[in-house]
């Protein structure tokens, strides 16, 4: 039986959609679901450098016979769309190697190969033959004939784990050969990608009609230009001299004409006019027309980064976090955050759609990069500026699944921007286990007294932890242990944990204290006996993505603000004898729910509301105390928007004390 390695194509739907097909011996398969180019080559077990085809509807139909083969589905598409769950299959697994399904027309066979796992997977062979009559034996069918074969490439897909793919951004230089205008017979321009962490995810194009003044298409026509051009934009986006500049297939035709193609400007700018342009209407429009100005604002994301969407056309933007050297050659600025509450509410609920966004964060050229192997441990000798790190002004620490820091990490005075600690590629999570000294009372004001301490940032930019627990050591079991200290900072907590019990491990007294610092979690999850937060002139902004929950329990106090604090939850559970205490503090909250550590007597209240404080919660659960709120002061207030439970019924009173209380369902 001959092998019929598939080639892939794509085309453009007139929703501007791409839909990806493979090509067996010259017969079109549609592969049903598949999101990117990414997706398509895994499924046919392509190499990442295969390249896509371009191709329309009406041709593929005349030359391909599309839409006479069933389809292929992508993952996350259900296996049974053209084939039955109960189709009938041949296991020639001994001689050909071959699986057997019928048509579904009814005229012939198709083969699927045993070595192609992702096409096996996807129509889903294993669990077929589970079932009742699916099994027709271990031979090839009597009358099989010449049967259509599913066949896969042969590409590597070892590579980087699925894990790792999730904790590596990429950027790269390419060229494409498109069309800028009615008249053109054929451009070719410079285009960067920008492939964001996790499987599957969708790229972002930022096509370069002009570099410096000199349109791109002229660029790449004289090689010695071309040469110095590339060179330079390598240097500015970070991107290896080993990586070659590749051309773009038909995968990215839809996302490219719905991009703005940019006049980007890296020398010789002051008083530069820049000339962007974009089609007016993608995939309708035979030539760019020029952008004006358009709209630029600043604003945050979840994790309290820094972020400036710019839109360039009406219903399409583009957004750019931590990128103000990209930006600035773009032309592009914008004023900075005014109401903090109100851009957190923002970043919460505006998040920028697939394929619009950039992050210059963490690039090659300004990021250190240090990984502890297995075994090794975590001192503050990692944390140095010096020999690997000199000048650079992010580190980034690569973990194992387990590392110890034998004594506490005190993070002041270093001249990063950013330290980020997070498990090293292929690593799922790293449980950071430490041991605790005492740190002076002058250490930080959030502290009164000598107090142990894993890890203290004062005065770093900005602390980011990733896809860590961090635990306590089983040692001075009865001291006080604080997990993390920040003052004159921020710290950003992504899918962390804090204070896991388990065997070899102590309990932490106090989960996270703040003083006059920025906390930004999402899928924060918080032990504690004592105290969960604390917020001494703090901003708080506690996020998660359903149906994943940020929690913090098992305290006696989940979260005390006081002097001027900010904070906002959304889908965050704490469970703790005194969920809220506010003290001169805003808090606002959304699908949010506070509960006593156990059910049974109602005592205490979910919010406790002093000095002038308010909270403000909309679609939230308050159940099992005495109070739900209580008021120290008539000058404090709180208010529910369309609770989850009947808070009359759930909590022996609505309010006690003399503030202003509000409830609309």
């Amino acid at each position: 039986m001959a092998r019929a390695e598939p080639q892939l194509a794509a085309f453009v739907t007139d929703q501007n959609n791409d839909v990806y097909v493979a090509l067996f011996d010259g017969k079109a398969v549609e592969l049903a679901g598949c999101s990117s180019a990414g997706q398509a080559k895994r499924l046919l077990h392509l190499p990442d450098t295969a390249l896509v085809a371009e191709a329309t509807l009406a041709k593929l139909q005349a030359e391909n016979s599309f839409g006479a083969q069933p389809r292929l589905p992508c993952p996350g598409t259900a296996f049974n769309i053209d084939w039955q769950a109960t189709t009938a299959i041949w296991a020639d697994v001994e001689a050909s190697g071959n699986y057997y399904l019928p048509s579904p027309s009814g005229t012939g066979y198709f083969a699927v190969p045993t070595a192609c796992a992702e096409i096996k997977a996807a129509l889903a062979i294993r669990e077929r033959l589970q079932l009742p009559g699916v099994l027709q034996g271990f031979a090839a069918p009597p009358n099989v004939g010449t049967p259509f074969v599913l066949d896969c490439g042969r590409g590597d897909l070892g590579g980087l784990s699925d894990i790792a793919a999730a904790s590596v951004a990429r950027w790269s230089l390419h060229r494409f050969e498109t069309f800028l205008s009615a008249e053109s017979i054929g451009d070719t321009i410079y285009v960067v990608r920008y492939t964001p962490p996790g499987e599957g995810a969708r790229p972002s194009y930022l096509p370069i009609a002009r570099l410096d003044g000199k349109a791109t298409r002229d660029i790449i026509a004289d090689a010695a230009a071309a040469e110095a051009a590339e060179t330079k934009l390598r240097a500015f986006f970070g991107i290896a001299e080993a990586e070659a500049v590749t051309l773009l297939g038909a995968d990215a035709v839809a996302a490219l004409r719905s991009a703005p193609f940019v006049d980007l400007c890296l020398s010789n700018c002051d008083g530069y006019q820049r000339e962007h342009a974009a089609f007016a209407q993608p995939g309708i429009d035979l030539g760019l027309s020029p952008l004006s100005a358009g709209l630029s604002i600043t604003s945050l994301d979840p994790l309290g980064n820094a972020r400036l969407d710019w839109t360039f056309a009406e219903g399409r933007a583009l957004s750019f976090t931590g990128c103000p050297l990209l930006t600035s050659a773009l032309g592009l600025s914008a004023p900075g955050i005014g109401d903090w509450m109100g851009e957190t509410d923002r970043a919460l609920t505006a998040a920028p759609p697939p394929g619009t966004s950039f992050d210059c964060r963490g690039s090659a050229s300004d990021t250190c990069v240090r990984r502890i192997n297995d075994g090794g441990t975590l001192t503050l000798a990692q944390f140095s500026s010096e020999g690997d790190c000199a000048g650079r002004a992010n580190l980034r620490l690569e973990l194992p699944a387990s590392v110890k820091t034998p004594q506490t990490l005190i993070l002041k005075g270093l001249p990063f921007k950013t330290v980020h600690m997070a498990p090293a590629p292929g690593v799922a999570r790293t449980r950071l286990v430490g041991t605790a000294n005492r740190v002076p009372a002058g250490t930080s004001s959030c502290i009164l007294s000598a107090t142990g301490v894993i890890i203290v940032a004062d005065g770093l930019s900005r602390l980011e932890l990733e896809r860590i627990d961090l635990s306590r050591a089983a040692d001075q079991a009865t001291d006080e242990v604080v997990a993390v200290i920040a003052q004159n900072g921020a710290v950003a907590l992504d899918d962390v944990t804090i204070g896991t019990v388990a065997d070899g491990l102590s309990p932490m007294a106090r989960g996270a204290s703040l003083c006059l610092a920025d906390l930004y979690a999402r899928g924060l999850r918080v032990e504690a006996d004592m105290l969960a937060i604390q917020g001494v002139r703090a901003r708080l902004l506690i996020s998660a993505q359903a149906p994943v929950r940020s929690t913090l329990v098992r305290a006696r106090f989940g979260a005390v603000l006081t002097s001027d604090s900010l904070m906002r939850m959304d889908f965050t559970d704490i469970a703790a004898a005194n969920p809220l205490v506010l003290r001169g503090a805003v808090v606002a909250g959304r699908s949010d729910g506070l509960a006593p550590t156990a059910a049974g007597l109602a005592v205490g209240s979910a919010i406790q509301l002093e000095r002038g404080s308010s909270a403000n919660f909309t679609t939230s659960t308050v159940s099992g105390f005495r109070c739900a709120v209580s008021f120290a002061d008539s000058a404090s207030s709180a208010s529910f928007l369309l609770p989850g439970n009947d808070i009359a019924h759930d909590n022996t009173s609505q309010a006690c004390g003399p503030g202003h209380f509000s409830l609309v369902e």
